[in-house]
């Protein structure tokens, strides 16, 4: 929606296909509210917190994060970019789904082919076919080598009893790797350690500690957690907690692909999203950078478009280049690394991990987070800075995998050897 938008407002006619167009984003989004204020969607978020902590200590300190936090307003967000695509009076929002795009047929355009809401079918003469479908890769070819990573997480949002409510009411927890609910059986030990999950708290009712969102999540793991062992241990740790649920009234079922290999860069279909790997492989944050990049990706595409190229072929190239310019390639080798590690490391390594990760100026953990850190030397600083803070374990651990897993793809990431174009 938000490609789309940017595309009609440079004067630039899209179809956008949406079978799905009637209904709400079905999964909850949060991100932090100064990556929203620059896009000027500020007042597309349900709530703020301005407050944001963490639980990442292996003595259990909370760490304090200074950096307001808001929850998306899902429908707030999407009628906004409806109504943008509408006022740019160039882009047509269907209620359809693709179900074959024929790259082979001309040079000069691809042919789509919908299936509209009520089963008509059409056929759509393009001169670029972007797929935003997210994970699902029916149209866009990736590399083969790597396999990704996932975050899985089961959430509920609920009414809770009045019996008690341990954490801060008017506070986003962001991350509690607290284990002390899974302490009842060597059982329980050896797995909280081996396959670390935290819950995430979004109090919803200004103070009141009854109306809130809980979800369990694995950060990130290779298979992916499954969502019913999830579900066990939300509910296991509320009952530590003393947190009784009145009433569920939204469940969440959240799967993310994270890291693994890079899209062909030498295809028809151009893609954005998820389809494009956008997600940041070590955290599962990608709404506001691929909010921040649409606009960028909208100026890409339009600029190819106006360049007047008569092979398609070689306008979906240079769009995939700029896209995925070598600076980004390079940024993302190193969150690759990243997500990577944390895949293989315990509870105990990774609280180490995030106590020295947040102990960092705040303006390079938030870097981190935001997908920043173009510059080679910007990330270097950022792991010198975790790795002078951390402890034995974590520094003997990543010495390990930069030498056995990272090698000439992180020393690239880190050494300024190559020109960082701009963001276009």
């Amino acid at each position: 929606m938000s490609l789309a938008a940017g595309l009609g407002q440079r004067g630039v006619h899209v179809l956008c296909a949406d079978i799905h167009l009637d209904k709400p984003w079905p999964n909850n989004y949060g991100t932090w509210v100064d990556e929203l204020q620059p896009l000027g969607l500020a007042d597309c978020a349900s709530h703020v917190w301005n407050r944001t902590a963490a639980y990442v200590r292996d003595d259990g300190r909370k760490s304090n994060l200074d950096r307001p936090y808001a929850r998306v307003d899902r429908h707030k967000m999407k009628r906004r970019f409806l109504d943008r695509c509408q006022s740019s009076g160039n882009v047509v929002v269907v209620k359809a789904v693709a179900k074959e795009v024929d790259v082979e047929g001309e040079r000069s355009a691809s042919t789509v082919r919908l299936v509209m809401h009520g089963g008509e079918e059409v056929c759509v003469e393009t001169r670029v076919v972007v797929d935003a479908t997210g994970h699902s890769l029916n149209f866009v070819k990736f590399n083969q080598g790597k396999t990704p990573g996932f975050q899985a997480a089961y959430g509920v949002e609920c009414v809770v009893s009045d019996k008690g409510y341990p954490f801060d009411n008017d506070e986003m927890l962001l991350m509690d790797f607290r284990d002390d609910h899974m302490q009842q059986s060597p059982e329980d030990r050896h797995t909280a350690n081996t396959t670390p999950t935290f819950i995430y708290v979004m109090p919803l009712d200004d103070g009141a500690g009854r109306h809130v969102f809980f979800e369990e999540t694995s950060l990130v793991a290779s298979p992916a957690m499954d969502f019913d062992h999830l579900k066990q241990r939300l509910y296991k740790r509320l009952a530590h907690y003393n947190i009784h649920v009145d009433e569920v009234l939204e469940e969440e079922f959240c799967l993310i692909p994270m890291g693994g290999e890079m899209p062909v860069l030498r295809q028809r279909v151009v893609a954005f999203g998820g389809a494009a790997a956008l997600v940041h492989p070590a955290t599962g944050y990608m709404i506001a950078r691929a909010l921040e990049l649409a606009d960028k990706a909208a100026e890409i595409i339009a600029a190819e478009l106006r360049a007047s190229h008569a092979d398609a072929d070689e306008t979906a190239h240079r769009i995939w280049d700029r896209l995925w310019n070598v600076g980004r390639r390079r940024q993302r080798d190193f969150f690759n690394f990243g997500g990577e590690y944390l895949q293989r490391i315990d509870l105990r390594t990774t609280r180490d991990f995030f106590a020295a990760f947040f102990d960092l100026p705040k303006d390079q953990w938030s870097a981190f987070l935001s997908f920043r850190l173009m510059q080679p030397l910007e990330r270097l600083t950022f792991g010198l800075g975790v790795f002078a803070r951390t402890t034995n374990r974590v520094r003997t651990s990543i010495v390990y995998d930069a030498i056995t897993k990272g090698r000439f793809p992180l020393l690239m990431s880190v050494l300024p050897v190559y020109d960082v174009e701009d963001e276009t």
